[in-house]
């Protein structure tokens, strides 16, 4: 069974890079600097979350890449290059082997509460995506309701690179025979050329 403490202590002496996904942020790159007994410190820079950050990790280590949950417990964390982009992880969860950073199609809705729901495996589908509006097709009597008129989380990502998230509007709802389509509209992007490209990506890779 794999020791996620030896794991990191390992990437640690390796300074090695990794790739961070806030809960409703942008991608962030730094390195793991060390482990404590209360968590992980990651040097991230000036854009470094606020204490408080649910938030998603990437990293490679023993010639194999991996991935975790956790959240940040204390920000300005002393790093060795002085800045005050340290970072010290807490409530690690999930642990386990990534099939590489970006290894695969991310398409995801991020309810308000509750967990992430898949676009692209199970019951809810995505019919059409363009960089403005995505239209999404479940079935009527799917436990997850988006309210017409009401806001949501979107997260995204292509082979090669970490997923990233954006914020979308429910701007329509249609009954049909068995299911309920959901027009979409993009409101809030961040990284508008990132974007775009993973949209492409996407697209090409999913044939819509």
């Amino acid at each position: 069974m794999d020791d996620p403490r030896r794991i990191l202590e390992a990437a640690a002496d390796a300074r090695a890079p990794v790739e961070v996904l806030p809960r409703n942020g942008a991608a962030l790159k730094g390195h793991l600097v060390r482990v404590e007994r209360g968590g992980v410190v990651l040097a991230l820079g000036a854009a470094a979350p606020a204490a408080g950050t649910d938030l998603r990790v990437w990293l490679t280590a023993d010639g194999a890449s991996w991935t975790f949950e956790a959240s940040v417990l204390r920000a300005g964390v002393p790093v060795p290059d002085r800045s005050q982009g340290g970072v010290l992880l807490g409530f690690i969860d999930g642990f386990r082997k990534a099939d590489g950073i970006g290894a695969k199609v991310v398409l995801e809705a991020l309810p308000p509460t509750g967990g992430a729901v898949s676009l692209i495996e199970g019951a809810v589908r995505i019919v059409e995506l363009h960089p403005v509006e995505w239209t999404v097709s479940a079935p009527s009597g799917f436990p997850l309701v988006f309210v017409e008129g009401g806001g949501l989380r979107l997260r995204l990502g292509a082979p090669g690179g970490p997923p990233m998230e954006v914020g979308a509007e429910v701007r329509e709802l249609t009954h049909g025979h068995g299911h309920l389509l959901y027009r979409i509209a993009i409101i809030e992007v961040e990284d508008a050329e990132r974007y775009a490209e993973v949209i492409g990506a996407i697209r090409k890779l999913l044939a819509l």
